[in-house]
C-alpha cells in the first residue's frame, strides 16, 4: 500500500493520494526549484515551458517574469491542479496547462525561449527522443534547465526512491554527453548535497 501511495510521484492520480502528493510537491521542492530558477536569464518578452509542472508553483513564479507561460504534465490531477493554481492568469491568456507527452511536444519549432525541468527527467520514457524535442521548440541560444535532487543514483536517499519506484538517475556525465550531441552547450553545477542544474543553450 505505501509503494502504491508513493507511486503517485511518478504519475499522480485523482484520489486523496494523487491530489496530496500534488500539492505537497509545491511546497516540498521550493527550496530546490528556488536554487534551479537562480541559473536562468528570463525576459519579459519570452516565452516559457515548465516540463512536468506538477502543482504548477513553478508556472507561477515565471508568470512573475515572463509574458506566456506554459505548463505540460502527463498526469491529468497535476494539470487540473496547477489550472487552478494559475486561473486567473489562464483567463487573462497569459498561460495555458496542457496534458501531454514530453516525447511528442505539442508546440511549432523555435517557439519557446525557456524550457525547465524540476525533477521529472527521471521518469521520462525515453530521454534523447524528448530532449531532441526540446531542442526543436526552443528558440537558437533557448535555454533549457534541468533541476534535480539527485546527480547519482548511488546516494542513499535517492537510490532508495530510484528502487522503490523504478526510475532512471542520469549521471551528469551521461546528460553532458547526450545534450551536446543533439546540439546544445551545457554546463551543471552541483551543491553540498549533490542537488544538481544543469543549463543548456541550444546552438
Amino acid at each position: 500500500m505505501l509503494k502504491k501511495f508513493f507511486e503517485n510521484v511518478k504519475n499522480p492520480k485523482n484520489n486523496f493520494g494523487g491530489r496530496f502528493m500534488v500539492k505537497g510537491m509545491n511546497i516540498g521542492h521550493e527550496k530546490l526549484a528556488k536554487w534551479g530558477r537562480s541559473f536562468l536569464n528570463i525576459k519579459t518578452s519570452d516565452a516559457v515551458l515548465d516540463l512536468g509542472c506538477g502543482g504548477g508553483r513553478n508556472v507561477q513564479y515565471f508568470l512573475t517574469k515572463a509574458k506566456k507561460v506554459y505548463g505540460m504534465d502527463y498526469s491529468k490531477t497535476s494539470v487540473d491542479i496547477a489550472s487552478s493554481v494559475n486561473s486567473e492568469a489562464i483567463r487573462d491568456g497569459r498561460c495555458k496547462i496542457i496534458e501531454a507527452d514530453v516525447a511528442k511536444l505539442p508546440f511549432e519549432d523555435e517557439s519557446i525561449n525557456i524550457v525547465t525541468a524540476f525533477e521529472t527527467i527521471y521518469f521520462w520514457k525515453n530521454i534523447e527522443v524528448s530532449f531532441r524535442e526540446i531542442h526543436r521548440v526552443l528558440v537558437e541560444d533557448g535555454q533549457f534547465l534541468i533541476c534535480n535532487e539527485g546527480a547519482y543514483r548511488e546516494h542513499k536517499n535517492i537510490k532508495k526512491w530510484a528502487d522503490m519506484l523504478d526510475f532512471e538517475v542520469y549521471s551528469p556525465e551521461y546528460l553532458t554527453e547526450t545534450l551536446n550531441k543533439i546540439g546544445f552547450k551545457s554546463e551543471y553545477h552541483l551543491d553540498e548535497k549533490d542537488h544538481i542544474v544543469f543549463l543548456a543553450r541550444k546552438l
